[in-house]
């Protein structure tokens, strides 16, 4: 299991802690909720073979609520991360597809696919992300990520 997935798991854990905890009280009980992560924190989870810069910063789309969100910010600063407060905000291409990264009971993560994230980064921050597209390309890029190119107008000659 590796460093994400572990960490979702600890989340899991104090859920059904607090839980336990809300019943015995009568107190409301959290729901199950969905972490899609994206961006750079997604190409770390597939394990790429590309050169990656180190990040802080962990996007995600989320449906937790909030205490939940803030023993995950817990758990990110424990590991020297942060969750972006604008992660919510990543563009992402309608088809992308989310990998299980980890299933509990109370919380689910996923991943999103490294073509869509890589279309997401050329498209949405070509400057920023000119060597990690280009070294993509360069490595033989998916037919997949091509037609996402073609689809969403992502101009890949600017990566040559």
């Amino acid at each position: 299991m590796n460093k994400l997935a572990r960490l979702f798991r600890a989340l899991d854990q104090w859920v059904a802690r607090e839980n336990v905890r809300a019943r015995a009280e009568g107190t409301r009980a959290y729901r199950r909720c969905r972490v899609r992560v994206l961006g750079q924190s997604a190409l770390w989870a597939a394990g790429v073979d590309l050169a990656l810069t180190a990040t802080q910063d962990l996007d995600a789309y989320a449906d937790y609520e909030w205490e939940v969100q803030r023993e995950f910010e817990r758990l990110l600063a424990e590991n020297g991360k942060i969750l972006d407060p604008h992660g919510h905000e990543v563009w992402m291409p309608r088809e992308t597809r989310y990998d299980p990264l980890y299933q509990g009971t109370f919380v689910e993560a996923l991943v999103a696919d490294v073509d869509a994230v890589l279309i997401s980064k050329a498209l949405k921050a070509a400057d920023k992300n000119r060597a990690l597209v280009t070294e993509y390309l360069s490595k033989g890029a998916s037919e997949r990520f091509f037609e996402l190119a073609r689809k969403y107008h992502v101009d890949l000659e600017q990566f040559v």
